[in-house]
């Protein structure tokens, strides 16, 4: 009995032993079968990046070359490309250009129009004519039977043309400002003017016009007789003269503007007398165009700006305190514009105009970017008693010197006589203001002076080195 259950209870101890051990080999294949998921799953993950990663790389390197490919065939095939497609070339500004001078000939301009493509100053006749058609005449041309009447209408007739092709050179310039209103609303105001096509170069047309309304523009708009409009740039000014220049470039130019547009030639206003038959085209009631016959009633003024003068001529035709403009002769050439600024002492109630000889040259250095030098000093002419008075044959009198200028550097004061400049004998402010358009911030100007209040040697000589004019 005790071996019976000696012999059970080692059974049962081996049974548990096997039990045990049959557990230990499960759990060893579960933990072997578990390693080899793990094994088999993190090869998988790294595969899978790794191939991810070597697509992304090999498609951003393959956008890297074609990108530098295709910059490569643009850049080096565009000029071909519009060579055999006649395609447009872009605009170079800063391509050089030869000073633009004002008062071109006409045939010179029309030469230059052909090759570059651009028709101005042509009339609609020649451009009918020169696309191989021909247009009826506006009007017909009146022949004269001798009798007053119809020489009358004959010269009537005549400067109507002449006033069409006048009004071709005259432009609408808008000067547009945002402000904010009562309300706190940001709008537009604007500031009309008229300006004049002065010149030209291969790349733009030139536009002067007035100063005072346009210099606080935030934005210019140009606009011709077709109302087309265009957004121009203030390219100088002179605010003494109360002009300033603009540019448009020719690119810009719509088609139906080409025939329209006209560069205005310039007269000889010192030619101008009182009693000179004019045309008057502008606003001269500060608003609505208006085109007027007169005459010019006085030629012998003169209005003394810093370092210059201006000679201003009055006429008959309507005055108004907001008046521009420009005045030409019957041949239809430029001798003067109209002036809001200047004469003011001169008959307050009279049409004033510039002499345009004497806006030449600074409008001139306007077109090419260029200012005046600056001196610092009015002055006056001297009548022929003063020069006699103190025994000197030439001179321009100092009305004043500005405080902190060359001039006041150099010692000058008011009332001083400037005899020569640099050798040249100086009889009239013009000649004065002459020498200074043709000198630079780096000349050095010998200025001999006549001095009244010194009793001994009341002649000598001082040295202004002019600045540049900062407008």
């Amino acid at each position: 009995m005790d071996k019976l259950k000696k012999k059970k209870k080692t059974g049962e101890a081996a049974g548990k032993l096997k039990d045990e051990e049959n557990i230990i080999i499960q759990e060893k294949e579960e933990d072997e079968e578990t390693s080899v998921i793990q094994e088999q799953i993190k090869p998988w993950h790294k595969r899978k990046f790794k191939k991810v990663l070597s697509v992304v790389g090999f498609s951003l390197l393959a956008g890297i070359i074609f990108g530098i490919a295709a910059r490569f065939v643009f850049k080096y095939s565009d000029g071909i490309i519009s060579k055999i497609f006649g395609l447009n070339q872009p605009y170079d500004t800063t391509t050089s250009q030869p000073p633009v001078t004002i008062n071109p000939q006409p045939e010179q301009n029309k030469d230059q129009n052909s090759t570059q493509g651009i028709t101005i100053g042509k009339s609609e006749d020649e451009i009918a004519k020169s696309n191989g058609s021909e247009t009826k005449p506006s009007t017909v041309p009146i022949v004269s039977d001798g009798t007053a009447l119809s020489e009358y209408r004959q010269a009537m007739e005549e400067m109507r043309s002449k006033t069409e092709n006048i009004r071709k050179g005259v432009v609408n310039i808008e000067g547009i400002t945002s402000i904010i209103n009562w309300l706190g609303e940001t709008i537009e105001q604007s500031e009309k003017t008229l300006g004049i096509v002065v010149a030209e170069n291969t790349n733009s047309l030139f536009i002067l016009t007035y100063y005072d309304k346009i210099k606080n523009a935030e934005r210019i708009e140009l606009s011709f007789r077709s109302r087309n409009s265009y957004t121009v740039s203030l390219l100088n000014f002179d605010e003494s003269y109360n002009i300033a220049v603009l540019t448009l470039p020719k690119q810009a130019l719509r088609q139906e503007d080409l025939g329209t547009i006209a560069l205005l030639d310039m007269g000889n206003s010192d030619e101008i007398h009182a009693g000179m038959p004019i045309i008057a085209v502008g606003s001269m009631d500060g608003e609505n165009e208006i085109v007027e016959y007169g005459i010019i009633t006085s030629d012998s003024s003169v209005e003394y700006i810093t370092d210059a003068a201006i000679g201003i001529f009055t006429t008959n035709v309507e005055h108004s305190e907001d008046g521009e403009g420009i005045v030409a002769d019957l041949d239809g050439k430029v001798i003067g514009i109209i002036t809001r600024k200047l004469g003011s002492d001169i008959m307050p109630n009279v049409n004033k105009c510039m002499r345009v000889n004497d806006l030449i040259k600074v409008a001139e250095k306007l077109c090419n970017g260029e200012n005046r030098v600056y001196f610092g000093i009015k002055a006056g002419n001297i009548p022929l008693w003063v020069l006699r008075e103190n025994n000197i044959e030439n001179g321009i009198c100092v009305n004043n010197v500005e405080p902190s200028s060359p001039a006041s550097d150099a010692g000058l004061r008011k009332g001083d006589f400037i005899i020569s400049v640099n050798g040249t004998m100086i009889s009239e402010v013009k000649e004065f203001s002459d020498i200074l358009m043709d000198s630079d911030e780096s000349s050095s100007l010998m200025i001999e002076v006549y001095r009244v209040s010194k009793t001994q040697d009341p002649k000598f000589t001082v040295v202004v080195h002019p600045v540049k004019r900062n407008n």
